[in-house]
């Protein structure tokens, strides 16, 4: 809040005795801040200054040695000191270039005081004007909050604050929700709508709520309208150590000042309470609802019937067809320190609220949903008198708006998402459900080998059987002892029996083919087959030895 009230050198060049000034060295240290003045009239006084103080001076000190300002100068602006007032005519008359020339290099803003003024007064004026601007800034800040707070105690909407802000500044506005992913724009001026509508920031994508170095920063940018420049002031939302959105603000008439800007600033931690309240509505309600989809697709008749008693309130329909996805976000990052995690646990539960966002917005299929640490579970409901073809063409819609969502939202390297199949009523849920977890089980023991990230159940062939995790470490010892001869002989002789055999198998044993394939010759391709009958006793071509060979390769491919 301090640095939102400071007040810079430029704004004290408004008092009136400053009226006849001049600044002769250092102007682009004038947006230096100004906290205090002090009078200059030993030669000592870097051990008395302070950061942000103001020095007024007729350099009686120094008045024999000018030159000493080449090395007081750059002391001082190692202090903090913002500048210098000097009074010429009086013990000196003008500086020299090499001063000037350092005031310069500093940045460090030496002032011609008019020699008529009186150090005291211009003390008090300067001291009344920095205590009147920041009392008017306060005052401003103060109303301003007050405005925000009455919207919130009204039970207004974001959509109230883009309007306030936008009629205060006569400017448009975009205030960005970046755990709901959403977005609201108001300005008074239709045209302007129009044109701003296609510079929407592109925020929403950012999924992460981590404060960054920097991004609490009022942060100014340039768009480029009809051949023109617009400026924009993007404020950051943010409580604690999270960052909830931004505040977009487009300076059309070239009139918003930093007092404007420190105002918006202040009450924007309102704001993000205001979207954390509204999360937490959502958490709130997530609960009650995880317990009924709990209840109703639970494999015992008893609780699927407590369940039935409440379907009228959530949406649920008993007579239609229904089928479950589950979608999952597996950062694989356990290592990490237990602070870091409980921040990946935060991150992930506002990732998945900004998809069911998301989703609501896009998803034109019926669905009831409730989230838990890093997965949704999805309930689609369809109309009995669908065909299955219809019902299918539904699905594969809403899984591919699920997809474009990861996409938007940048985690699909982290998304697994799958389909159990779809039954009528509501007695075979859990089965669904059951179908639907195992696998999502499936894509993730082997993520390299399933790039598409999602699957449906009936679509999966024989990895149905061998996703089941009660049998999944027999499976494995399985296909290491059908392989290991193969493997140990290429590990041991630098082979490449294992992959020519995959080859052989793939295009159903035609050598020519493998030969091909492999960018091997073919005489080469015999001679291993050769050595994998010769050498370790395999007959690729007994049906028997091939389907041990094949069946093992599969688990490999698909758990291991």
């Amino acid at each position: 809040m301090l640095k939102s009230l400071k007040v810079c050198l430029c704004d004290i060049l408004n008092v009136n005795l400053l009226a006849g000034a001049e600044v002769i060295a250092g102007a682009e240290g004038l947006n230096s801040e100004i906290t205090s003045v002090n009078v200059m009239e030993v030669p000592d006084i870097v051990d008395w200054v302070r950061p942000g103080e103001f020095l007024l001076t007729t350099a009686y000190s120094i008045s024999d040695n000018v030159e000493a300002f080449n090395t007081l100068l750059p002391k001082l602006s190692e202090k903090g000191v913002c500048g210098m007032g000097i009074k010429m005519k009086r013990y000196i008359n003008e500086l020299p270039d090499s001063v000037i020339e350092t005031a310069n290099k500093l940045a460090f803003p030496i002032i011609k005081i008019p020699p008529e003024v009186s150090h005291g007064d211009l003390l008090k004026q300067i001291f009344t004007y920095i205590i009147g601007e920041q009392t008017r800034l306060l005052e401003k800040i103060n109303d301003f909050n007050n405005q925000i707070r009455d919207i919130m105690l009204q039970n207004g909407d974001i959509e109230e604050f883009a309007e306030l802000i936008s009629r205060l500044l006569h400017a448009p506005v975009m205030i960005s929700d970046q755990v709901h992913k959403s977005f609201v724009f108001h300005t008074e001026d239709q045209g302007w709508k129009t044109i701003l509508e296609h510079l929407v920031p592109a925020t929403l994508n950012n999924s992460s709520i981590l404060v960054e170095p920097g991004s609490m920063e009022i942060q100014t940018s340039y768009d480029q309208i009809d051949g023109g420049k617009v400026k924009r002031f993007s404020l950051p939302i943010f409580f604690e150590e999270n960052l909830y959105g931004y505040i977009y603000i487009w300076d059309i008439n070239d009139n918003i000042d930093l007092g404007d800007l420190f105002s918006i600033e202040s009450a924007s931690s309102l704001i993000a309470l205001h979207i954390v309240n509204k999360l937490t509505v959502t958490q709130h309600e997530n609960v009650h609802r995880t317990n009924f989809l709990e209840q109703l697709l639970s494999s015992k008749l008893e609780s699927q019937a407590r369940a039935i008693l409440d379907a009228e309130y959530y949406g649920f329909d008993p007579t239609a067809h229904h089928q479950c996805l589950v979608l999952r976000l597996n950062y694989e990052d356990t290592a990490r320190s237990s602070y870091l995690q409980s921040r990946r646990i935060q991150e992930t539960s506002l990732i998945l609220t900004g998809i069911l966002s998301y989703l609501q917005r896009k998803a034109s299929s019926r669905f009831i949903w409730a989230s838990k640490l890093n997965e949704i579970i999805f309930l689609l409901e369809f109309d009995q008198n669908l065909n299955s073809e219809t019902r299918a063409a539904q699905t594969r819609s809403f899984v591919y708006s699920l997809l474009e969502i990861a996409r938007d939202l940048k985690v699909e390297e982290h998304f697994f998402l799958d389909i159990g199949r779809a039954y009528p009523g509501y007695d075979k849920l859990s089965e669904s459900l059951r179908e639907a977890q195992h696998a999502v089980r499936i894509l993730q023991s082997n993520p390299k080998e399933n790039k598409e990230r999602y699957g449906f159940f009936e679509e999966m062939g024989i990895a149905r059987l061998l996703g089941v995790p009660e049998i999944r470490f027999d499976l494995l010892n399985y296909a290491d002892e059908v392989l290991e001869p193969i493997l140990k002989y290429d590990e041991e002789h630098d082979a490449k029996l294992l992959e020519t055999i995959q080859t052989y198998f793939e295009y159903g044993g035609n050598l020519r083919k493998v030969s091909e394939v492999q960018y091997t010759h073919y005489n080469t391709v015999v001679y291993r087959i050769n050595r994998i009958r010769d050498a370790l006793k395999i007959d690729l071509k007994d049906p028997e030895t091939a389907f041990s060979i094949q069946f093992a390769l599969k688990i490999r491919e698909l758990i291991g």
